[in-house]
C-alpha cells in the first residue's frame, strides 16, 4: 500500500482555463486531496513550468467524519459515505473550474480500516471521477515528514514529528536530510472518541480520562521504545488537533486572539495540563463555547488532548512547536520529486531505498538479484522495440524491483520461497508505492516460478489491467531468473530479435552455460503461451 498515484483528471472533471474571472497563467494546476477520518481537504496549486515554483490557488476543508463508527464496526457507515461523496462532488467541480490537469488523491486511516472500502471508493469514482489511493500508515508518516520538515529551518539534529489524525497518530524521527524512524499508531481523536465516549455529551470523569490514557500508552509502547533511542532537538506538531489545542491554550492567556496569539506557535506541557482538565470537565455545548476552539472539533477534542498529553508524558516532551504544514504539503513535494527531478533531486529514490532495505533485511543475494533485474530489463526493452508488448516506464520500474526482490522469501524457507516473497512484499509496507503497484509487484514475484494463470487465486483476484501486466512482467522475470540459474552471471545479455519472420531470443555468454541453456529449452512452451508465437534460442558468445 502505498504512495499516491499521480493521475490525470478523468474526462468530465477537467476545466480548460483558470478559475472564473482570472487570466490564464503558465504552468499546470494540481489538485491534492487528503481524505482523512475526520475531514477531507483539497489544495489547488499552480506548478510553474520552468522552476516548478508553486502557488497555492485555493484550499478547502470539510469535516465529513468518514471514520464515524468504522473503528468500532470495521465498516464505513452509509450516512458518512453519502456526506463524503457529496462534498467530493463539489471539490471535483472546483478542480474543473480551476483547470486542474493532474490530481493526487490519498485516503488514510478510515478507508484503510474499512472492510467496505472498495465499495466506497468505487462509488466515489462513479459520482465524482476521482480515484483515491489508500496509503499505508508508514507511507502517511513519510509524506507528513516530507511536508512538515521541508517547511522548517535547516537542521542536522533529529526532530520528533507528531501528527494526530482521526484514526491514527504518525510519529516520525528525522532531520532536514531524511527520516530515521516512521511509526503509525492506531490512536486517533475520532477512533478514541467512538471507543470511550460514544454519544455521551457530558463531562468526562477523571477515571474515564485515565482509561483513555492507559489505552493510548498500550498502543504507543513499541513506538515509544524506538523513539527513546534518539536524541531529539525538538518536537513539531502538525495536526489540526495540536493546532487547536495550542490556540485554546493561547486564548486562555490572551482572550480573543486564539491562533493569532504568538503563543499559539507552541504548546507546552504546563499549559496543556490545566487545559485538558478544563476540556474534560465541560459538556459538549460548553466545550463548543471555549475560547480558541474550533466548535466542529468539540466532540473529539477530549480524546485529542489525551493523546497529546500521553505522548508528552511518555516521551518527556515539554513543548511542541506547531506547524501549519501537513500531509498535503508532503504529497505535493513527493509529486514534484517524481515528476520534476531536474528541480527536486531526490538522491536514491524512496522506492529503491525501501526495496533495498527489504532485500538486505532478508539477506538477499544482492549480486544475483541485481543481475536478474538487469536481464529482465533487457528482455523488456527488446520486446517493446519489436512490438511484443506495450511497455511503459512504470511497468519497467516494477520489473526491476521484482528482480531485486524475487528471492527474498528464501529468508523464510527455500521451499515455496516465491509465496514467501509475495507475502513479504504485500506486508512490509514498502514506501512510495501505490496499492496497484504493490499488487503487480508481489504477483510478478510470485509467478517467477510458474506461469501466471487464473487458476491461481492470487492472479484471478487482480483487475484485468493488472493481470495483463503480471502476465508479461512475470515472463521476463522468469526468463531472467533461469538465465542466471547458476548464480554465476555467465549470461551477460539477452534480447529478443527477429530474423525474417522468426522470433529469436539471443543470449550472450562469457562461458559455457549448460544449465541456463536447459532452462531456456524448458521455457519454449511458456514463451509461446505468453507471446503467442514460437521463439528460437540462439547462443551468441561475447567478450568478457
Amino acid at each position: 500500500m502505498k504512495s499516491p498515484a499521480h493521475a490525470a483528471v478523468p474526462a468530465g472533471s477537467v476545466g480548460t482555463g483558470e478559475a472564473p474571472g482570472t487570466a490564464v497563467q503558465p504552468g499546470k494546476v494540481l489538485g491534492i486531496f487528503d481524505l482523512g477520518s475526520n475531514s477531507v481537504r483539497l489544495m489547488l496549486v499552480r506548478v510553474g513550468p520552468v522552476n516548478a515554483s508553486c502557488t497555492v490557488l485555493n484550499q478547502v476543508k470539510h469535516m465529513v467524519r468518514l471514520g464515524e463508527g468504522v473503528f468500532l464496526h470495521g465498516r464505513l457507515h452509509e450516512e458518512a459515505m453519502q456526506r463524503t461523496v457529496h462534498v467530493l462532488q463539489g471539490m471535483a467541480g472546483m478542480c474543473s473550474a480551476y483547470g486542474v490537469t493532474d490530481i493526487v488523491a490519498c485516503a488514510t486511516a478510515a478507508v484503510r480500516d474499512a472492510d467496505n472500502a472498495p465499495v466506497f471508493l468505487k462509488r466515489v469514482r462513479e459520482h465524482t471521477g476521482l480515484t483515491f489511493t489508500v496509503i499505508s500508515g508508514r507511507e502517511e508518516a513519510r509524506l507528513i515528514y516530507l511536508g512538515v520538515a521541508s517547511g522548517l529551518e535547516y537542521s542536522e539534529e533529529n526532530r520528533l514529528f507528531i501528527d494526530i489524525g482521526g484514526g491514527s497518530t504518525e510519529l516520525i524521527v528525522g532531520n532536514s536530510h531524511n527520516f530515521s524512524n516512521l511509526d503509525s499508531v492506531k490512536v486517533g481523536c475520532v477512533r478514541l472518541s467512538n471507543q470511550f465516549f460514544g454519544a455521551d455529551d457530558g463531562p468526562a470523569s477523571a477515571a474515564r480520562y485515565r482509561q483513555v490514557q492507559d489505552a493510548i500508552r498500550n498502543q504507543l509502547l513499541h513506538a515509544v521504545k524506538r523513539i527513546e533511542g534518539y536524541d531529539l532537538a525538538e518536537a513539531v506538531g502538525s495536526s489540526g488537533t495540536i493546532q487547536n489545542l495550542a490556540a485554546m491554550a493561547a486564548a486562555a492567556d490572551q482572550t480573543g486572539l486564539g491562533k493569532k496569539a504568538p503563543e499559539a506557535r507552541f504548546l507546552t506541557y504546563d499549559k496543556l495540563l490545566p487545559l485538558a482538565d478544563r476540556i474534560r470537565n465541560c459538556t459538549l455545548e460548553e466545550r463548543r463555547a471555549l475560547p480558541g476552539i474550533n466548535p466542529k472539533r468539540a466532540d473529539v477534542i477530549v480524546a485529542g488532548a489525551a493523546i497529546v498529553q500521553t505522548l508528552m508524558e511518555e516521551l518527556g516532551v515539554e513543548s511542541i512547536s506547531v506547524s501549519n504544514r501537513s500531509l498535503q504539503n508532503g504529497i505535493l513535494l513527493d509529486y514534484l520529486m517524481r515528476t520534476r527531478p531536474d528541480v527536486f533531486p531526490e538522491g536514491i529514490p524512496t522506492r529503491e531505498q525501501s526495496v533495498l532495505q527489504l532485500g538486505r533485511l532478508c539477506r538477499f543475494e544482492e549480486r544475483h538479484s541485481r543481475h536478474v533485474g538487469d536481464l529482465a530489463l533487457m528482455l523488456f526493452d527488446s520486446a517493446v522495440s519489436l512490438g511484443l508488448h506495450k511497455g511503459g516506464k512504470g511497468r519497467r520500474e516494477l520489473l526491476r524491483y521484482a528482480g531485486l526482490l524475487h528471492d527474498v522469501g528464501i529468508f523464510i524457507s527455500f521451499e515455496n520461497h516465491h509465496a514467501h516473497s509475495h507475502y513479504l512484499i504485500r506486508n512490509k509496507e514498502l514506501l512510495g508505492f501505490t496499492d496497484e503497484e504493490i499488487d503487480v509487484l508481489a504477483a510478478t514475484v510470485y509467478f517467477h516460478r510458474k506461469r501466471a494463470s487464473p487458476k491461481y487465486e492470487i492472479f484471478a483476484q487482480l483487475a484485468p489491467a493488472r493481470q495483463e501486466a503480471v502476465r508479461i512482467l512475470s515472463l521476463f522475470l522468469t526468463l531472467a531468473e533461469r538465465l542466471d540459474k547458476t548464480h554465476c552471471q555467465l549470461v551477460r545479455a539477452a534480447e529478443f530479435q527477429r530474423r525474417g519472420k522468426k522470433l529469436e531470443l539471443h543470449i550472450k555468454t562469457v562461458a559455457a552455460c549448460p544449465m541456463e541453456l536447459r532452462e531456456m529449452e524448458r521455457s519454449r512452451k511458456l514463451l509461446h503461451k505468453v507471446l503467442g508465437e514460437k521463439v528460437g534460442v540462439r547462443l551468441v558468445p561475447c567478450d568478457v
